[in-house]
């Protein structure tokens, strides 16, 4: 019962802090827009009709000078947030490898291994793309941080997911969830450590260059 009113609180508060993200960025109010799909934010096709007569109707233009400057106001912030992030991180698999026989260990680090190739193909894949980013892919971008908050903060997601890698066994999944809670607490208390800015501009902040720039009509 804890764990979901945790994260509705949390959704709560995406909702909020997204609300809040898509104000500071235009120069009057706004309406947040639906999720987007996973990776979404990098395709480049025209929003469809409704959409786009949504935002023409309800929303002024995005105001990319004004974003920029918050960005860059804010990138120490964003850094910490993000180093403190991986350092969360870190610290949750070193303390998980102790539990593991060598076998869990040699499936867990192929696991990681093939994640962190993958975040490399994307990261290069964004950077190999040097054309202006459109309005729906900088809101987007703002937005997904929010939304993988709750992936941070629900215990369940995590946990089927190594379990389900990992076979563990009953001992093995009580001391897990342990180390889940206490990786949850950190992250709830650097949430609590930096402001909404540091969060919701971390998916900007290294393409602040393809933002300054409207693309081409």
């Amino acid at each position: 019962m804890k764990q979901r009113l945790v994260i509705a609180l949390l959704a709560a508060l995406c909702f909020a802090a997204g609300f809040a993200a898509r104000s500071w960025t235009e120069e009057g109010p706004a309406v947040p827009p639906p999720p987007a799909a996973l990776g979404s934010e990098f395709t480049r096709t025209a929003p469809a009709p409704a959409a786009a007569a949504r935002r023409g109707s309800t929303t002024q233009p995005l105001n990319r000078t004004k974003l920029v400057a918050e960005i860059e106001k804010n990138r120490s912030q964003i850094d910490a947030y993000k180093k403190r992030l991986d350092e969360i991180d870190a610290e949750f698999e070193r303390d998980l490898a102790p539990l593991l026989t060598a076998e869990q260990r040699e499936k867990f680090a192929a696991q990681q291994k093939r994640n962190a190739e993958r975040r490399a193909r994307g990261i290069a894949a964004v950077a190999a793309d040097t054309a202006p980013l459109s309005d729906e892919q900088i809101f987007h971008l703002q937005y997904r941080p929010l939304y993988s908050v709750l992936g941070e903060v629900s215990l369940s997601m995590r946990f089927e997911s190594l379990n389900h890698d990992l076979k563990l066994d009953d001992a093995q999944q009580a001391r897990v969830r342990d180390l889940l809670h206490a990786r949850r607490q950190k992250f709830l208390d650097l949430v609590d450590a930096v402001p909404p800015p540091s969060i919701i501009m971390s998916r900007l902040a290294p393409v602040v260059e393809k933002i300054a720039t409207e693309p081409k009509k």
